[in-house]
């Protein structure tokens, strides 16, 4: 059978690459590696190279020699990102406890850093925060210490205001939550998602084994669909949500699909990186 991976763009599939592999193994790579598994992910080597020299500029990834061979590893930057990923990609999806109760994000940024305002309102909506009214956000009362570092990040906290607590009403929740956020479309997305893994992944994976190249492919290709769903959950709880049983399901599957795919994705991946591998841990929590 043809494992055909999931169309990533250049830079996303470095990204998933640092993040789902490099990151767990020593934070280092050879450029002649990352290559070698980019183009199993169907990024030719010109595309592979630019995006690479685009993240460097970008200060993502951080050139250096390990005996004599040239690499990348992730700079902190990128770590804090992939760390906050793991949370949205790994947890997000576990329904909030409606007791927790809810964080309110209210900003009134200037015309003059407009820009910065529209990026303001991209990084809420990755925190799965959902807009009440221009320039009042809110979400489940568990991401508020992400908001008060996107707003400090930004340098955006002076012109906002947080607020955590309870709903008191007057309109139903459900009402409100369903006006705040695409609760269709996420349900919509959850079954597609189940419904395409189940397919592709899980039944034909019990079958056989592919070999760990094919366990690669579908691995990240795995995680990159399922990011792109998790990105637009805010984890409401199950009490308000008409996409309680869709995500249940979703997430099973994908959950399976990881435990099943996982050791031999990584062990391709290390096989690639053989005697460069460098073996010492690093600053990632997750190196050897």
């Amino acid at each position: 059978m043809t494992h055909r991976p999931f169309a990533l763009t250049p830079r996303d599939a470095v990204i998933t690459l640092f993040g789902a592999f490099v990151r767990a193994l020593g934070n280092w790579i050879a450029i002649a590696d990352m290559v070698m598994l980019l183009g199993e992910l169907g990024v030719d080597e010109q595309s592979a190279r630019s995006a690479i020299a685009r993240l460097k500029r970008g200060g993502l990834l951080v050139s250096e020699k390990h005996a004599g061979h040239a690499g990348y590893t992730a700079s902190r930057q990128l770590l804090d990102v992939l760390a906050e990923g793991d949370v949205r990609i790994f947890q997000s999806q576990l329904a909030a406890d409606l007791d927790d109760g809810w964080v309110l994000v209210v900003f009134t940024v200037p015309e003059t850093e407009r820009d910065r305002r529209h990026l303001l309102r991209v990084r809420l909506a990755a925190l799965g925060c959902g807009p009440l009214a221009p320039g009042v956000w809110m979400a489940p009362r568990r991401v508020s210490a992400d908001v008060r570092r996107v707003l400090e990040r930004l340098d955006l906290a002076k012109y906002a205001s947080l607020f955590a607590g309870d709903y008191e009403g007057f309109t139903d929740l459900r009402s409100l939550a369903a006006r705040t956020w695409n609760l269709a479309a996420l349900s919509r997305n959850y079954a597609a998602f189940a419904k395409r893994q189940q397919q592709r992944v899980l039944e034909r994976w019990q079958r056989a084994d592919d070999g760990p190249r094919a366990a690669f492919i579908d691995y990240t290709t795995l995680i990159e669909q399922w990011r792109l769903v998790a990105y637009e959950d805010p984890g409401l709880p199950d009490e308000v949500t008409s996409y309680a049983t869709p995500r249940r399901a979703a997430r099973e599957v994908f959950s399976t699909a990881v435990e099943r795919l996982s050791p031999a994705a990584r062990a391709h991946v290390e096989s690639t990186m053989g005697p460069r591998r460098v073996r010492v841990s690093r600053d990632t929590g997750r190196g050897q």
